[in-house]
């Protein structure tokens, strides 16, 4: 994270993020904001490094845990790997394949995989998205329950493509499987969407080059390619899936090679 500042402060006016800037700069991580617009910084709570952004008179905040909420739910009662995601990858036969996450996101679905046994390689190029997996696994580490699977899981910060276009060039094996989750397309405003998704909506979006990752990935796994779509949705490449496994509101492509 070298080159990004720490905090990572992002804000259309100048004015704010400079005031914020100045409280960092002063080892001041938490600010009442109560000027109108948006406004988005990273600072500490319970220990957690927490993401706040304040838009549309709203404040919302993510932090990310491993070791509880969901994450743990799904380690222990998940049904091990049978469930579609560790089954289109192929972890039920395969389970010493090694995974590239293309779309890290969170995590969440990366450590799924982990939890299963999967050697997996997390890649996010968003410096807040970065920072708050970095330090989820890092209080992860600490964990006697968890510990052996965070160690499982590495993260990279950078472009996707380019690091996977730059692996023929170096000693790094390339992954038996690479997945992909792109996010889905903005929901109407109307629309009831969870508060992390609108973080992550607001901090990524809907990503117009996901084609050309598909094709960088399909390009680069050894064994398969796997994208996560709403059960609905069209396909992301005219490729035609080897076959699809699905869920009750998910459909993961399969591309066999």
């Amino acid at each position: 994270m070298n080159a990004n500042p720490f905090p990572y402060v992002s804000s259309p006016n100048d004015s704010i993020c400079n005031a914020i800037q100045a409280l960092i700069e002063n080892d001041t991580f938490e600010l009442s904001d109560t000027n109108a617009g948006l406004c988005s910084y990273l600072f500490f709570d319970e220990n957690a490094l927490t993401y706040s952004l304040r838009a549309d008179n709203q404040t919302l905040t993510l932090s990310h845990s491993f070791t509880s909420g969901k994450n743990k739910h799904r380690q222990q009662y998940g049904g091990g790997k049978n469930q579609p995601l560790p089954k289109a990858c192929g972890l039920d036969k395969h389970p010493n394949w090694t995974i590239f996450d293309a779309t890290a996101g969170i995590g969440r679905d990366a450590y799924v995989l982990a939890s299963l046994g999967a050697q997996v390689t997390l890649c996010e190029q968003h410096p807040v998205l970065y920072a708050l997996l970095v330090d989820a696994l890092n209080r992860a580490a600490l964990d006697e329950e968890v510990k052996a699977v965070v160690q499982r899981i590495q993260i990279i910060h950078g472009n996707s493509s380019d690091v996977l276009n730059a692996m023929p060039e170096t000693t790094v094996k390339r992954p038996d499987v690479i997945y992909l989750d792109p996010m889905y397309p903005d929901r109407k405003k109307s629309a009831k969407i969870k508060k992390d998704m609108q973080i992550l909506q607001y901090l990524v979006g809907h990503n117009t080059q996901d084609g050309l990752l598909f094709e960088t990935a399909y390009a680069t796994a050894i064994n398969r390619v796997v994208v996560k779509r709403p059960k609905t949705a069209k396909s992301i490449t005219s490729i035609k899936p080897s076959y699809n496994v699905s869920s009750e509101n998910t459909r993961y492509d399969v591309y066999v090679l």
